[in-house]
């Protein structure tokens, strides 16, 4: 499984160690307070990318977990503190007519919106029940689809696929992140 990826993964020069251990999943997962998606959880149990960029999820020292920590809390972070750089969603009905209930509601919506995993760098994987859910690139409000999954992601993110030729129209959709795309 994956090994499409692997090889272009390893082309690019990414070093791996072992895949993490059902034990060290759970671990993982009570640390930072997550559940892989199931596709995420596959992949990390087949290997551990841990090049530049990547996240070295075994590694329970202070200073990484915190890192790891801030990643996975930033994106919902940046849109709680700045809701006015968000886009209404029409979708959402009615725009408020004053900020304050503008930033209130864009806030609620936040509350209810899936957690992020980062995968790479700012590319993170949305904590919800599909298997194989897609890849999200979230630089501050700017939220874009980078894979339709994590194999789609891979093409894209080392230079096998441009992100504009990603099967957009096969996404399902996520709660609140596809909303303010």
């Amino acid at each position: 499984m994956y090994e499409e990826s692997l090889d272009l993964l390893k082309t690019h020069g990414v070093e791996f160690e072992n895949g993490l251990t059902f034990n060290e999943i759970a671990q993982i997962e009570k640390v930072y307070d997550i559940i892989f998606p199931n596709s995420l959880r596959e992949f990390l149990m087949t290997v551990l990318p841990v090049s530049k960029g990547f996240y070295n999820w075994r590694n329970m020292e202070y200073k990484n977990v915190d890192y790891i920590k801030r990643i996975i809390s930033q994106p919902i972070k940046y849109i709680y503190d700045m809701p006015e750089e968000i886009y209404w969603c029409d979708d959402w009905g009615q725009e408020p007519e004053n900020e304050v209930d503008f930033k209130e509601e864009v806030r609620k919506r936040l509350k209810k919106a899936p957690k992020l995993v980062p995968v790479f760098s700012h590319r993170y994987m949305p904590i919800i029940s599909m298997g194989n859910p897609p890849i999200l690139s979230v630089h501050g409000v700017d939220i874009i689809y980078y894979g339709k999954d994590i194999e789609d992601y891979f093409k894209v993110e080392f230079g096998e696929k441009e992100q504009n030729s990603i099967e957009f129209e096969n996404i399902e959709p996520i709660q609140f992140w596809t909303d303010i795309m």
